[in-house]
């Protein structure tokens, strides 16, 4: 068993970047690839207990893309659409992914200091610090879901989805934008610095298929490798039709559960919601694509 779609403590999963693999290993994974959100400080921790436990670890980051201009490009999302890409094989050390990250990271502490004097400004009295607590300490990576567990915390609301309805997602209250690539900026940093780009879970770009065909040929030819056939969130009967635009397409069929830990605990290790599979022959094409150019 694989999966190649899962989330630490770095970004805004519940389990640090060791107590991951070893709950891999325990439940017979043979592969993982750890791909925090816009953040890879968590995968050497990941590679060498990968190593103790026999877990090969697959060095992954999932970047947010901006596509808020679908519409404008003769799209039709029938509903508010959201991309991730994710990269396979992210090289270790510099690169040009590595200082396109650190530039999102700086970005992202900007916001959540404003989100905070938001939230003051709202009569909700949370401190940067208390969320930053809830992240993993000074630091850590912080994202809306630990605003969330403090204004649950605060009693401000009576629970993690009502957070983001009233003050987190796009257009709440406290919604603070943040700074995100294209989706072609995103798989050049990625192509540059040897990663694998793959368009994850493609069914919350909310496009029609016909849509989604077109968008997709757009990315192949700007470089895009793999597409993401096979994530827990859908029954696989529902995915079929996304293996068909892969092979249409040249691009790697690739998967996993979207694993969270605790912060969703819907999304179990290996499989997600609806226990999909994903081929181990996967993984070997993702390697052979590891350091090539786009053609």
């Amino acid at each position: 068993m694989i999966d190649l779609h899962c989330h630490t403590t770095v970004s805004d999963g519940g389990d640090e970047p060791a107590a991951l693999v070893a709950k891999a290993a325990a439940r017979g994974v043979a592969a993982i690839a750890v791909t925090d959100h816009d953040n890879i400080s968590g995968c050497d921790e990941a590679v060498a207990e990968g190593r103790r436990r026999g877990v090969e670890v697959v060095r992954g980051v999932e970047i947010s893309c901006a596509v808020d201009d679908l519409q404008a490009r003769g799209l039709r999302p029938t509903a508010r659409p959201t991309m991730h890409l994710l990269g396979y094989f992210v090289p270790p050390g510099d690169s040009p992914l590595a200082a396109g990250l650190e530039q999102l990271q700086r970005a992202r502490a900007d916001r959540n200091r404003v989100m905070v004097r938001r939230l003051n400004e709202l009569g909700i009295p949370v401190t940067f610090e208390e969320v930053e607590s809830e992240a993993g300490g000074p630091g850590a990576q912080i994202g809306r879901p630990h605003f969330a567990a403090v204004l649950v915390r605060h009693g401000a609301v009576p629970d993690y989805q009502a957070a983001f309805d009233e003050y987190l997602k796009k257009g709440a209250r406290a919604y603070v934008p943040r700074a995100l690539y294209a989706p072609v900026e995103a798989i050049r940093l990625m192509l540059d610095s040897g990663a694998v780009p793959v368009l994850a879970h493609p069914f919350t770009l909310n496009l029609t298929d016909a849509d989604l065909a077109r968008f997709v040929a757009e990315l192949a030819d700007a470089g895009l490798r793999g597409l993401e056939c096979y994530h827990g969130d859908w029954p696989a009967d529902e995915q079929r039709p996304l293996l068909s635009l892969a092979t249409r397409h040249g691009l790697v069929a690739t998967g996993g559960s979207d694993y969270h830990g605790s912060m969703r605990p819907d999304r179990d290790l290996p499989g997600g919601k609806h226990g999909v599979v994903v081929p181990d022959a996967c993984l070997e094409e993702l390697r052979s694509l590891a350091g090539t150019p786009a053609a």
